[in-house]
């Protein structure tokens, strides 16, 4: 009698250690991460592409390789976005195809139809600099309804504080998510390093983390040993898990947060570093 009762208190508790067990699981942060600027250099965009799918690309359309770059990616089923250049508030030099304050409905229209031709199987387009594009409500009003159109999410790289692009995107119906962490403004590996540590505790804290990063060799290096071990309640997921999911934006405030297009690099004296923010430099 005595063994039958034992056995009856023994199975709560064994329910709830199940659940103790679980229960990481089930509340999992849910981190993504998205590789800009690729379609440049063959090293670089090897060493994204052998990441876990789930680590989306970001294409910008005039790069010599961004059509076999989009091909690449969809045939390993990796999340395709349009990196799409935007006018920036600082005068600086752009790549062609950009979308520029200005420029009518129409002309956005087309721009975007091109893109998609150059960046096959895209899902979405987030935006290359733009501090100044994403700002202008005109603009984004003629961007959201053409991305409405051709059926493309929306992820703001929040180069600028004020950027009313995801709220636009949001009045037109679009699915859309912010970007919350950049990876490697600064390309020292200890600061790439401390940002990847700051998207873990952000996807903890909050629940979803979007982290943008560059094919680049030092932010590659920490992407390969954080993915790897990634704490067991934190889950990698790709773009299209939390636009279909339709996920809630965390609570804000951003860890970084641009009120106008970020440096070259982070600290004096500004100079260009390859494939930080931009077009590579030979």
């Amino acid at each position: 009698m005595m063994n039958k009762w034992r056995n009856k208190r023994s199975i709560p508790w064994l329910f709830l250690q199940i659940l103790w067990l679980i229960s990481p699981l089930a509340e999992a942060g849910k981190l993504a991460i998205v590789i800009d600027d690729i379609g440049y250099r063959a090293k670089e965009d090897s060493a994204i592409y052998a990441l876990p799918k789930e680590v989306s690309v970001a294409i910008i359309p005039v790069a010599p390789y961004a059509t076999a770059r989009a091909n690449k990616a969809f045939e390993q089923q990796r999340d395709v976005l349009i990196h799409l250049p935007m006018e920036p508030q600082t005068r600086q030099s752009i790549e062609a195809g950009a979308l520029l304050v200005g420029m009518n409905e129409t002309q956005i229209a087309t721009l975007i139809k091109n893109a998609q031709m150059q960046v096959p199987n895209a899902i979405g387009l987030n935006n290359h600099m733009g501090s100044k594009a994403t700002t202008d409500k005109q603009t984004m009003q003629y961007l959201m309804k053409s991305l409405s159109q051709q059926n493309l999410a929306f992820l703001d790289s929040k180069t600028a504080g004020n950027s009313v692009a995801y709220k636009t995107a949001k009045e037109y119906g679009i699915k859309a998510l912010e970007r919350h962490i950049f990876l490697d403004d600064s390309d020292e590996f200890n600061d790439v390093q401390r940002q990847f540590s700051n998207a873990i505790h952000y996807a903890r804290k909050h629940g979803v983390a979007v982290m943008i990063g560059h094919p680049r060799k030092n932010s590659v290096e920490v992407l390969e040993n954080g993915i790897a071990n990634l704490p067991a309640d934190i889950q990698l997921v790709s773009l299209h898990e939390l636009w279909n999911g339709d996920e809630s934006e965390p609570v804000k405030p951003f860890i970084m947060l641009f009120d106008i297009e970020p440096a070259l690099t982070s600290k004096a004296p500004y100079q260009v570093v390859p494939l930080l923010r931009g077009v590579p430099k030979d």
